[in-house]
């Protein structure tokens, strides 16, 4: 059995109802599997969906600001968070228990959560942990209920960062696909400009979560038949635990006869 976890943030006297959460799960998502109140302890609501357990766990106290200084400061989906976040009172635990699969969960969690803020008008958004991402109320439940169940609300799930470094070239990272099974990405050479290097990460998430760990170490991408990024299996230069993908801009030196 399998966990996913993100939390829901919430202003003071913020009330959850199990019952008005699978009601706004119904109403966004009418041809998918119901959502089954199950008895749950005080302070707890719980739910059973298409053979999973959801579980939303109340903690009458704000997350510590130190989780959540540096994911406001960057966030450009919630460019208002810090502001907003400073007047949240407590958070709702939010868990998902069943498949092994993290993206399969991933969904799961997704639209249990959209379910706890359109019930709740004093929830003020999400800090999805996975991603160290804090992203706005209206704007999860938008993104969704446009995309999910079918497609993949990456930008939910998953961190695209990129920057300039002081040589002119570019450097980023993905921070989210180590919990939905596979390795981040990172570069810290590519000639993309920021916005040309995370459209490509995004890409790149979204091709190994379709098709699956196909990448290989030493494998090249790219847009095209005559671009040849090589794929380099590597301790992480930013800090992720574990390997990572990392794209090698610099192309192959000729070997010595």
């Amino acid at each position: 059995m399998g966990i996913s976890v993100a939390m829901v943030l919430l202003l003071p006297k913020a009330k959850v109802n199990t019952k008005a959460v699978v009601a706004d799960i119904a109403a966004k998502w009418p041809d998918f599997p119901d959502a089954v109140p199950v008895k749950a302890e005080p302070g707890q609501l719980m739910f059973e969906m298409g053979g999973l357990t959801v579980i939303g766990q109340l903690v009458p106290a704000p997350i510590p600001w130190g989780d959540l200084e540096g994911p406001c400061r960057t966030s450009w989906m919630w460019p208002n968070a810090e502001e907003q976040l400073r007047a949240h009172a407590g958070h709702l635990i939010v868990t998902v228990m069943g498949d092994d699969d993290p993206v399969v969960r991933a969904k799961f969690l997704t639209i249990g959560i959209a379910g706890i803020l359109g019930s709740c008008p004093e929830a003020l958004g999400v800090y999805w942990g996975d991603a160290t991402l804090v992203i706005p109320s209206a704007l999860f439940q938008d993104m969704a209920k446009e995309i999910l169940p079918g497609g993949l609300p990456l930008f939910l799930w998953i961190d695209f960062r990129a920057g300039k470094n002081e040589d002119g070239t570019t450097g980023g990272f993905t921070s989210g696909l180590a919990a939905l099974g596979h390795m981040e990405f990172e570069t810290d050479n590519a000639t993309d400009d920021v916005g040309t290097l995370r459209e490509r990460l995004f890409n790149l998430a979204n091709y190994v979560l379709e098709k699956g760990p196909v990448i290989k170490d030493g494998n090249t991408v790219g847009a095209d038949a005559n671009e040849k990024i090589r794929v380099v299996y590597s301790k992480s230069m930013y800090g992720h635990e574990g390997r990572v993908m990392r794209l090698d801009y610099q192309p192959a030196r000729k070997r010595r006869r």
